[in-house]
């Protein structure tokens, strides 16, 4: 266990915004969650709210930081169970747990190639991208309850998962320590990362990499959802899509409404991928939550649709 105050939490995320807080941990391995679990139940502690923080790749801290505990699990095992199921610890980047299967010619998920974050991050906010998503190649799912002290196994149904959602992200009590997943084993290494990295590939010429930012700052919205005057424009211009059921992108919406390169401050949506706000200029978080706030009065005003944020907001 690594413990620091008052450390700038600006430097765990990528948009690099965000200040202090007032306890940040870091658990190296879990099996030392016992001594983080006596100290945290010391009297001046234990009524602490309490942040668990991954790659920081979807997440936006205000300026004036986190008064609480950050939780930030580095553990990283990954191992494989047999010839099919991986048991990987929630600490381990995405990029590590590709990688590993597709040395192990374990096919299922190519479609996150250059997925940024942590696989409890990916995990919690059910990611997905391409038409795959998190959840399809998930058994089970380990996590320990901060209220409780208990370690419970939630198998994949328990997990309660939908579009960019979970039983996780709704009850962020719960830190995922580790999850298993069975893939199926019929391509060859070198097949499997040429996938990989086209998926990269695209990333990187259609993200704006080039500044910090926390991805899509919107969830995509379900053509079901849409009012008939949205449905109409995107079914005139050609853009739904199925990821992993039928979407209109909001990147669409954002660019329709002529908000490419809007600027606050030293934030921007971006002219890249409109459903990215990006620091291009030393930002405040502050900046960051006026373009949300005009971007989602301007698409209420215009197809009376109520944007959802896909970033966790602090």
């Amino acid at each position: 266990m690594w413990l620091e105050k008052n450390r700038k939490l600006a430097d765990f995320t990528t948009f690099k915004l965000g200040g202090p807080a007032d306890f940040l941990v870091k658990l190296k391995k879990s099996g030392k969650l016992k001594k983080f679990l006596e100290w945290f139940d010391q009297t001046e502690r234990k009524n602490l709210p309490i942040l668990i923080l991954g790659g920081g790749s979807n997440l936006l801290i205000n300026d004036q930081g986190y008064r609480g505990l950050i939780v930030k699990p580095e553990f990283n095992l990954i191992e494989l169970l047999g010839e099919k199921i991986v048991k990987v610890e929630s600490g381990a980047m995405m990029t590590e747990l590709i990688e590993f299967v597709a040395n192990q010619g374990l096919a299922g998920l190519e479609w996150a190639g250059g997925l940024p974050g942590t696989v409890g991050g990916a995990v919690r906010g059910n990611a997905g991208c391409f038409g795959g998503e998190i959840k399809d190649q998930l058994i089970e799912v380990e996590a320990l309850n901060f209220k409780t002290k208990k370690v419970e196994i939630f198998e994949n149904q328990a997990c309660q998962f939908s579009y960019r959602q979970s039983f996780f992200k709704q009850n962020p009590e719960w830190l995922i320590l580790s999850a298993k997943f069975i893939f199926n084993q019929n391509k060859s290494p070198l097949e499997l990362k040429k996938i990989i990295s086209e998926k990269i590939f695209y990333r990187q010429n259609h993200h704006p990499l080039g500044y910090p930012n926390a991805g899509s700052i919107f969830k995509n919205i379900p053509l079901v959802q849409a009012g008939s005057k949205l449905k109409d424009l995107a079914e005139k211009k050609g853009v739904i899509k199925n990821d992993p059921f039928p979407l209109i992108p909001t990147a669409f919406v954002i660019n329709e409404l002529g908000l490419k390169g809007c600027r606050f401050g030293g934030a921007m949506v971006s002219d890249k991928h409109t459903n990215f706000i990006v620091n291009f200029n030393q930002a405040r978080t502050t900046d960051v939550v006026v373009l949300i706030n005009l971007i989602k009065t301007k698409v209420k005003n215009e197809f009376n649709f109520d944007l959802e944020e896909e970033i966790k907001i602090i």
